[in-house]
């Protein structure tokens, strides 16, 4: 084959040309992609943009739903909710945007939940919905009018009052409630599956731009989940509490945590409290004396050793009823010493008393004080009672006021009945827009159990344990720590001391594993008419089979019956499914003192660690005042994980370490 002197040059041509054309191409593909990017970015940012705004108008619908549920206006709450369902129904066009970077592997993942959690969020805040249908059944039963809802709103007395409503219309109102507790748990679900979905989004780093959208929601959320929580819970106690299927009758436990003892606190006070379709329908409340000095000769249960031994009493009277830190067990022990006592008495004229309770109810100082913040101060005959004074002014008057104003003594406690009975009339005339607060301070009160109920229903009191409000000394972790104490005559020493609790977990030099716990007491007050030295029988709870090696700080009794400072016996019991240590210990004011257990752990609590799994309950005393807690567990191992978690710079050795304050039972756990 023959060429021409050009072909080689051609052929060059040709190749250069192809060569551009395919770079033309690859540019202006290229370029189509940079520009597709640019668009789809674009729309991305448009969306996010949009999905933001009706986002923020969702928000300001749930609060506008918020406060016309405040103001009791629930058709106009049920209004607001929809317009948020129909913000969630528009921010979904933007949604579908967003979504279209789910092929994307590092952040396909986060934005599929983040589009899962809108969605959910949606469904709840339209569960919302039937909860004001709830609320408008209940404004309708109790016959206001918008004039007297008004009124409420505006925090003025109306011309009815929930004080003023009929037995047969508070019935019916709280049966409406009580037969919402399935729909009210529904809804707390559809919450907690939000709660998870923006937790889990929460850990992310790839969403987080798009978490901006969903905080104001989360707020809303979270401040709505505790007054629906105690609502579900509350509307379950109604029918045993507040009489709503037939009349209640409730021992009620003024227990003085200024003289703490195991279950709360001295019971220096009682009252019988019926109720009746949600109405209080008699409440008397006497000192607890009264009854005991009444039924004395006759009485022959012999109290707790330790209460002879170092509170000088040898039978066991209601007013020490509370020995077990276990609420339901005190009680039981309440009711039945109650009762006891009052089949001795002939004449009851001037004791209240009932021949059967259907529950108890045990309310500390700390209770009221906080309920006195809401109502603003109370005045009883010449004595004014504020948050700040109630606690030191109700004991100033029952152990000295009532002589200057010439008050027997039996009758020195009266002005207690008096005063429960206006605070109840206060709470009830606290506008709608304040209820939630009653509800928030109730609720704190149960978890830091200055508030204590038991029902003799079994049913309502497995559901009363459930949630923490029964004062049950329970665990369901390998290991458990209680330290209880009982104030044995020494006044109202209680609020001068100081408490720290430090826990240890390691191994000797024999490599063994061992506990410790550390308690120390600061002594913070002077001797006057409230305060002396303080005298504590000591109680360490731990799981059943832990072994006592040796103890510190124990007396054979305080500095002036002991002055040597002999040293005190420490009792080992097994009670509550726990084992028990308990001794004396006793502190001077203005001094300092610790006292020390140390123990070999049980079987099941080493076992965990073997497995690399340790989980630990620290239980609060129920009317301790919330005291500081150091944990130290030395692992011999390196920690994984732990819930609560370190501070980030003790992270990555083989121990936990956490201080914190105790004030509600704590659950920590931990992975080697």
């Amino acid at each position: 084959m023959s060429h021409t002197t050009n072909f080689l040059h051609h052929t060059q041509t040709d190749v250069v040309k192809q060569k551009r054309r395919r770079t033309r191409l690859v540019r202006m593909i290229l370029l189509f992609v940079f520009f597709a990017i640019l668009f789809w970015t674009m729309a991305l940012l448009a969306a996010s943009a949009y999905v933001a705004v009706h986002m923020f108008d969702a928000k300001q619908d749930m609060l506008e739903a918020k406060e016309f549920a405040q103001e009791l206006i629930f058709e106009d709450a049920q209004v607001a909710l929809q317009h948020a369902v129909d913000s969630f129904d528009s921010a979904r066009v933007g949604l579908s945007v967003i979504a279209s970077v789910q092929w994307i592997p590092v952040v396909g993942r986060s934005v599929e939940l983040f589009v899962d959690s809108i969605h959910s969020s949606e469904l709840f805040i339209e569960a919302l919905i039937p909860l004001f249908d709830l609320g408008d059944d209940l404004v309708r039963l109790s016959g206001l009018s918008k004039e007297e809802l008004m009124k409420m709103q505006q925090g003025m007395t109306p011309e009815i009052t929930f004080g003023d409503l009929s037995s047969e219309t508070k019935q019916a109102i709280l049966a409406r409630l009580s037969a919402s507790a399935e729909d009210l748990d529904l809804l707390l679900a559809r919450m907690d599956i939000v709660n998870e979905e923006l937790l889990l989004l929460s850990e992310d780093v790839q969403i987080q731009p798009f978490l901006v959208f969903l905080d104001p929601i989360k707020q809303q959320l979270d401040q709505m989940r505790a007054s629906l929580s105690i609502l579900s819970i509350g509307a379950r106690l109604l029918p045993d509490f507040a009489g709503l299927d037939q009349p209640a009758t409730l021992l009620l436990l003024f227990l003085n945590n200024t003289e703490l003892r195991p279950a709360g606190g001295f019971i220096g006070s009682y009252g019988v409290l019926k109720t009746f379709s949600g109405d209080i329908s008699q409440l008397e409340t006497a000192d607890v004396y009264t009854l005991d000095d009444a039924a004395a000769s006759k009485i022959q249960r012999t109290a707790p050793t330790p209460l002879q031994t170092y509170n000088a009493t040898t039978k066991w009277f209601f007013r020490d009823a509370n020995w077990s830190p276990d609420f339901p067990a005190s009680s039981q022990a309440a009711m039945s010493l109650f009762l006891e006592e009052v089949g001795f008495i002939e004449d009851l004229t001037e004791i209240p008393s009932s021949k059967a309770f259907d529950g108890v109810i045990g309310i500390t100082p700390d209770y009221v004080a906080d309920l006195l913040v809401l109502t603003g101060p109370i005045t009883i005959g010449s004595q004014t009672f504020t948050s700040e004074n109630i606690i030191d002014a109700l004991e100033y008057q029952v152990e000295f006021g009532y002589k200057t104003q010439g008050i027997p003594v039996h009758q020195r406690k009266a002005l207690l009945a008096d005063l429960v009975n206006e605070l109840k009339s206060r709470l009830y005339q606290l506008p709608s827009k304040r209820w939630e607060e009653v509800l928030r301070v109730t609720q704190k009160a149960l978890k830091e159990k200055q508030l204590l109920l038991y029902s003799t229903n079994s049913q309502t009191q497995e559901m009363l344990q459930s949630v923490g409000w029964a004062g049950s000394v329970a665990s369901s972790t390998s290991d458990t720590l209680m330290v209880v104490d009982a104030n044995l005559a020494s006044l109202k020493s209680d609020p001068a001391v100081e408490r720290s609790v430090q826990y240890e977990l390691f191994k000797n030099a024999s490599e063994q594993w061992i506990g410790r716990v550390s308690i120390t007491y600061n002594h913070k007050g002077v001797f006057d008419w409230k305060t002396t030295r303080y005298r504590t029988y000591t109680r360490v709870y731990l799981p059943l089979g832990s072994t006592l090696i040796r103890s510190r700080g124990s007396w054979l009794n305080d500095k002036t019956q002991n002055p040597t400072k002999a040293v005190g016996p420490v009792d080992q019991v097994d009670e509550l499914g726990f084992t028990s240590f308990g001794t004396f210990t006793s502190v001077e004011p203005g001094e300092q003192s610790m006292l020390v257990f140390e123990f070999q752990p049980s079987t099941q609590v080493i076992q965990q660690i073997e497995v690399d799994q340790y989980d630990l309950t620290v239980l609060k005393q129920a009317g301790a005042q919330n005291n500081a807690l150091t944990i130290d567990l030395d692992f011999d191992k390196n920690v994984t994980h732990a819930r609560p978690s370190e501070d980030a710079q003790q992270w990555g050795d083989d121990r936990y370490r956490l201080n914190t304050i105790l004030d509600q039972d704590l659950e920590i756990y931990v992975s080697l």
